[in-house]
């Protein structure tokens, strides 16, 4: 209401200036296009802090997102770690199992000629004795 009754006077001055050369004269259709313009100015001044507040929120919003990817990445790569350290322990399991097989089938051969030649010399010695 206000502004049609500004817009709708032959002049558009500054308030607050007792000086008279200060006064601007503008036709009611120039008044209409400045005043038309300085909301739409307002208007976009909102919309480029309100785009400010968006590209401010969207790189903080990037930032945790990179410090996530971060984080999953150094967590991946102690699984990696973790699971080249089950592979050479499983590896040296293999190596140690094969070792103490070889060991064992070893002493089970030492173990049989140790007995058969116990068996060899109890039965030599005792045929000897009863031969005696």
């Amino acid at each position: 209401m206000i502004s049609l009754i500004i817009l709708s006077s032959n002049t558009f001055s500054q308030t607050g200036t007792n000086n008279k050369d200060s006064v601007v004269i503008l036709p009611t259709r120039i008044a209409r296009q400045v005043v038309k313009d300085l909301v739409a100015y307002d208007g976009v001044k909102l919309e480029l802090i309100k785009t400010q507040l968006l590209v401010v929120n969207l790189e903080n919003q990037l930032l945790i997102q990179s410090s996530i990817i971060q984080q999953y990445e150094i967590k991946d790569g102690h699984w990696k770690q973790m699971t080249n350290d089950y592979d050479l322990q499983s590896t040296a399991y293999k190596n140690m199992t094969n070792t103490l097989q070889k060991d064992l089938r070893k002493a089970k051969v030492k173990g049989f000629y140790t007995k058969l030649g116990f068996t060899i010399g109890l039965t030599a010695l005792t045929y000897l004795y009863i031969t005696k």
